[in-house]
């Protein structure tokens, strides 16, 4: 399906060149139905066809170049026209009207409208419909002197043909542009779709194994300190358990990658109460009931703000509190890790700063609560650091 919008403005392009091709060269069928209608020739005036031949075919060719360098220079991707290009261009055009003006022929004069209206559709495709129209005017002025020598409803006729010739032409090129916009609209989506898949799992991969990683770290530690205390049975399960979250981690990993990944709030708080008890953190977990639609949310809070506890402090107690009030769910993380050195520090715009908790993680988790419009902020009190984030109740709850 991406490739469709391409393929078709390609081909539209295409066909609207190719068109627009055949509408400048149209002089020659013009010339060729004059002559097939006109009576026979003298001798004089086989010389001035002959010329006018010449003139038309010329004129076709320098049309051709003419509006090939126009749709090139509407797509930025054009010289500049040759002087010596243009000189010839009007020169010929001079010489087509000139001849179709000297002969004899009623229906050469539909020739000279022809030969007008071609090259004046040549440069079509790089003016706006204010430009054409004003071309248009001014094509229709300058032939009002005309009328002293063709009958009005002739001139109205070729001023017609004129005029459809030009308008032709640019509905064809303002329908190329058009489908040029819907593709690189089309493009734009598509990237952005893309950027967005790419952020979504390099933020679930962040969130999936920050968690892993330390738990898995946690544990290893752990079986280390116990082998070296000759307490081999329990080692022996510790490093089973580290076994038990590496095969976890491959399914976690298709479930990023598929986007069915998902946490819940029950799983999340006995996840944190057993990777802290193994890391000797007591955890204490206070406070209401959490509704089901600000579960999962919040989940990701505890999984975060435990992954930083474990990583980014010396904490010994770690305090879960819920809280509903006011239309929204608090919820609030403390940990005594932080030493009584360094100001304190408040992230509410989701830089995540405070120290010892700093993380690119808890960026992450900022957008996940302002994107259900929520809030988060981390700071300090005296020695203990604070994760708080609220999530708004839905409106029935209210």
């Amino acid at each position: 399906m991406g490739e469709w919008p391409v393929v078709s403005a390609r081909r539209f392009e295409s066909y609207v060149r190719w068109s627009t091709y055949a509408v400048v060269s149209t002089p020659i069928s013009t010339l060729l139905g004059g002559l097939v209608s006109a009576p026979p020739l003298t001798t004089e005036n086989v010389a001035v066809v002959s010329a006018v031949a010449v003139a038309t075919f010329a004129l076709v060719w320098c049309n051709i170049v003419v509006s090939r360098w126009s749709f090139n220079a509407r797509e930025e991707r054009g010289e500049r026209l040759p002087i010596a290009l243009v000189v010839t261009w009007l020169l010929v055009l001079a010489a087509v009207l000139a001849g179709t003006v000297v002969l004899p022929i009623p229906a050469m004069r539909v020739a000279a409208a022809a030969a007008i209206g071609s090259a004046a559709a040549s440069i079509v495709p790089i003016l706006d419909a204010r430009r054409t129209l004003l071309l248009n005017v001014a094509i229709l002025v300058l032939a009002v002197p005309l009328v002293a020598v063709l009958q009005i409803a002739l001139l109205m006729v070729c001023m017609a043909l004129v005029s459809a010739v030009l308008w032709i032409c640019w509905s064809s090129v303002w329908m190329l542009s058009v489908l040029r916009e819907l593709q690189g609209a089309h493009e734009d989506r598509a990237a952005l779709t893309l950027a967005e898949e790419r952020l979504r799992i390099s933020r679930d991969l962040h969130d999936v194994f920050g968690r892993t990683l330390t738990a898995i770290a946690v544990k290893s530690e752990l079986a280390s300190e116990l082998i070296r205390r000759g307490r081999d049975d329990r080692a022996a399960a510790e490093l089973r358990e580290v076994r038990r979250l590496a095969d976890d981690a491959g399914t976690e990993v298709r479930r990023v990658v598929r986007g069915d990944l998902q946490t819940t709030w029950e799983g999340e708080v006995s996840g944190a109460r057993a990777l802290l008890g193994s890391a000797g953190i007591t955890c204490t977990v206070t406070g209401e009931a959490v509704p089901a639609p600000c579960a999962e949310a919040l989940a990701w809070v505890v999984r975060e703000g435990i992954t930083n506890v474990l990583r980014h402090s010396s904490a010994t107690r770690v305090t879960l509190t819920t809280t509903i009030d006011a239309g929204e769910v608090l919820l609030t993380i403390a940990n005594d890790g932080v030493s009584d050195s360094g100001p304190a520090q408040s992230a509410t715009d989701g830089s995540a700063r405070s120290d010892p908790n700093a993380g690119t993680g808890l960026r992450a988790m900022f957008d996940r609560i302002r994107a259900i419009g929520g809030r988060a902020e981390t700071r300090r009190d005296g020695n203990w650091f604070l994760l708080e984030a609220a999530v708004p109740l839905p409106k029935e709850r209210e």
